[in-house]
């Protein structure tokens, strides 16, 4: 009891010696918290009689009063201040040898001293901030507003901030314990909050700079930012706030953070009880702390300073000078600040050597891959299964779904949520012929292989991107990302062994594990053209089995030579509510109505046989749909073209019946190509093309009377190609 009396004697003393940091707080929130809330209550009050007052403009008076007591980013800068000037403030005696020697002459226990400052940095503020935050909730009040507006997010913010506050704050008396100079202590807590997060990037951007063939899955990212995040309090209490806007922070999160808390406050005060009086005015109160504090710090900027200069020149020279540069600088320094004398620049000239050949030995290793990364590829008999992406040849594809949100009024309306298209493949996708997979996989490795050879990174040159993904026995999951600059003939044979393969589509078209339960609504499209089907249940099961299976069984060799004729979209459930529940409230729904469409080749002729008998009438160009087309030209390398076309009107419309159907053959609808990349034309060099039609082309988006085009140059003659002015493309010449 004596000794619990003491401690409140002791911590109200010590509030006295500290009377300017409780005005200083009490300033603080007074004008964040206080003056804020009245100006903002009082501006409502001033508008709410208005009779013209709309309503969603009384609710964002509301929230404007609202967020004050809720997410305030001045609130939150003002605590992160607090917290080192409270720890500051408390503390600081421990930085002068007078001040050390008479606290501790005093004849009271050494961890009651710690507790009446430690305690009173973090109740004085706390007891403050729950007054202001009190009084600016009743202000709100005040106004009238409901009680349910508020409900009670000042509380649980009050208890959110107050938890980060205490991290923060025990953070810095960590560094005052570890100090003995307070300006070594602000550097000391910069470091704390910023080392985790700043190593965590590093580590990320070393394996994107050395590692050729690194890629990281948004599962993968995930778990970066998650590390980001718990390696810093900063970083934390800026993650719990993001959490806290987007509804998702649980009260286990707090906890964990007062536990984290509870667990720095008992390691400051075992250095404190351990912290050598004489480390007043000392850089760092812990001899023994300093050469892993240089060093963990020194190998990092080593480790920047080698990629940076490396950067700017690609030569290894380069990248050893800056790793040497900092190693040498970041050692120097840190001896300059532990000694507070320029003279002990080299006083630890072995652990500098050291650091600048460790630093040397990680610019090499990422260099010259001795770590073996990029040259791994798993036994097959170890893999399970693989998945693969081909580039960009199926970026067509859409994945996610519709999903429900509330605009700025509070309205609720949908829009379609993208997923993402690697993270569906690696998971959907399971190839069990291995042979391909491995046969792209040593492909990758020897044009990785050739690029270091020759002094180069193999992701500059120019060629096809291939990820793949390594389930192994084990289950654990093995990424690699290839670039290979040439298609040889093997790297062929292997990429269409697995387009051609039912589990790399099914793994690729989200389409393919539709079931005809799922399905709601067809809808047919032809050149802009939206047609929707008549059909039955029965009718539906059978057309999205008829597609499945052509789509199944589509070949690259197909796709080389075959164009999409049409598109057709399969809508689910789902997809048709949100659509209808938009139109009904007046809100845009085609981002919605326009996702999911796939292509229908030529080929696909049971599909084809449904569509047309569902009513859908599938038409080809011709010279009474086309009103006109328009050719737009651009300068190019050739002199003879540019001087054929009249530069200052470089658009010219061709509407004759005879230069239609010249044309009409070689035409190339854009959104048809771009469905399939594998099929090649030769286009125009130096032209647009524009396709004027007759008849309005009607779709979910509106209608439209031009689309664009491309043509195809191989379906037209040399004197069609002079007599429009169209020129072949370089390579094309060449060939």
């Amino acid at each position: 009891m004596t000794s619990r009396s003491l401690c409140f004697k002791l911590m109200k003393e010590d509030l006295k010696r500290r009377v300017w940091t409780v005005a200083l707080t009490i300033l603080s929130f007074i004008f964040t918290l206080l003056v804020p809330v009245a100006l903002k209550s009082s501006a409502y009050l001033d508008r709410i009689g208005d009779i013209n007052l709309e309503e969603y403009e009384k609710t964002r008076l509301i929230n404007s009063m609202v967020e004050i007591v809720g997410i305030n980013g001045a609130v939150i800068t003002v605590l992160l201040v607090l917290s080192v000037v409270w720890a500051v403030s408390g503390f600081r005696y421990l930085h002068n040898s007078r001040q050390v020697d008479f606290y501790h002459s005093i004849p009271v226990k050494r961890h009651q001293l710690f507790l009446a400052a430690y305690l009173n940095g973090i109740l004085a503020p706390m007891a403050l901030y729950l007054i202001a935050q009190g009084i600016a909730t009743v202000l709100i009040l005040r106004t009238g507003i409901e009680t349910a507006l508020i409900g009670s997010l000042p509380w649980k913010m009050f208890l959110i901030n107050m938890v980060y506050y205490s991290m923060m704050y025990t953070t810095t008396v960590i560094a005052m314990m570890m100090t003995g100079n307070i300006v070594i202590a602000l550097l000391g807590t910069s470091v704390f909050c910023g080392y985790g997060p700043a190593v965590t990037m590093l580590t990320m951007g070393y394996q994107s700079e050395w590692f050729h063939t690194f890629y990281l899955t948004e599962t993968q990212s995930a778990a970066w930012l998650r590390a980001v995040n718990y390696s810093s309090p900063f970083a934390n209490y800026i993650l719990a706030l993001g959490d806290l806007d987007a509804n998702t922070l649980g009260m286990k999160r707090i906890f964990g953070a007062a536990a984290v808390t509870a667990a720095l406050a008992v390691l400051a005060y075992a250095l404190y009880r351990i912290r050598p009086s004489e480390a007043a005015g000392k850089a760092m109160a812990f001899k023994k702390t300093q050469s892993p504090i240089k060093l963990l710090i020194a190998l990092p900027v080593a480790v920047v300073f080698s990629i940076f200069f490396y950067e700017l020149r690609s030569t290894l020279a380069w990248g050893i000078f800056g790793a040497v540069c900092g190693s040498v600088l970041t050692c120097c320094l840190m001896e300059i600040i532990y000694h507070f004398d320029f003279r002990r620049l080299f006083a630890n000239w072995i652990q500098m050597a050291g650091c600048c050949i460790v630093s040397v030995l990680l610019l090499l290793a990422g260099m010259y891959d001795w770590y073996g990364y990029d040259s791994y590829i798993p036994k097959a008999a170890n893999v399970k299964s693989a998945a693969v992406i081909m580039g960009f040849a199926e970026d067509w594809v859409t994945y996610g779904e519709p999903v429900s949100y509330k605009d700025y009024r509070g309205r609720e309306s949908y829009t379609w949520r993208y997923g993402n298209d690697s993270d569906y493949q690696f998971k959907h996708m399971e190839l069990t012929d291995l042979y391909p997979v491995m046969e792209l996989a040593r492909k990758g490795v020897e044009a990785d292989h050739e690029g270091r050879s020759n002094k180069a990174d193999s992701r500059s040159f120019y060629g096809e991107r291939y990820t793949i993904k390594f389930e192994l026995n084990n289950g654990k999951a093995i990424y690699r990302q290839y670039n290979i600059p040439s298609l040889d003939e093997e790297v062929m044979a292997a990429r269409e062994m697995i387009h051609d393969s039912k589990e790399y589509k099914k793994g690729t078209y989200p389409l393919l594990s539709q079931l005809a339960a799922d399905t709601s609504s067809v809808y047919f499209q032809q050149y802009n053209q939206m047609t929707p089907l008549s059909l039955n249940q029965d009718e539906k099961a059978h057309l999205l089995a008829a597609y499945q299976k052509e789509l199944e069984e589509m070949t690259m060799a197909r796709r080389r030579e075959e164009l999409p004729i049409g598109t057709i979209q399969f809508r689910t459930a789902k997809q048709d509510y949100a659509i209808t529940y938009n139109e009904e409230y007046d809100y845009s729904a085609s981002e919605i109505s326009e996702r999911c469409y796939y292509p229908v080749y030529p080929s696909f002729i049971r599909t084809i046989e449904a569509v047309e008998k569902a009513g859908a009438s599938l038409t080809s160009l011709d010279s009474d749909m086309i009103s006109s087309i328009s050719i737009q030209y651009y300068w190019t390398g050739d002199r003879e073209i540019n001087e054929k076309v009249e530069w200052e009107d470089n658009i010219v419309v061709y509407d004759s019946k005879e230069d239609i159907k010249t044309l009409i053959p070689a035409l190339v609808f854009n959104d048809y190509a771009n469905f399939n990349e594998y099929c090649e034309i030769i286009p125009a060099e130096n032209a647009e093309i524009t396709v004027n039609f007759t008849e309005p082309r009607i779709n979910s988006y509106g209608s439209r009377r031009n689309l664009n085009y491309r043509v195809d140059l191989r379906k037209l003659s040399k004197e069609d190609m002079a007599r429009f002015k169209l020129a072949a493309p370089v390579e094309a010449d060449k060939e």
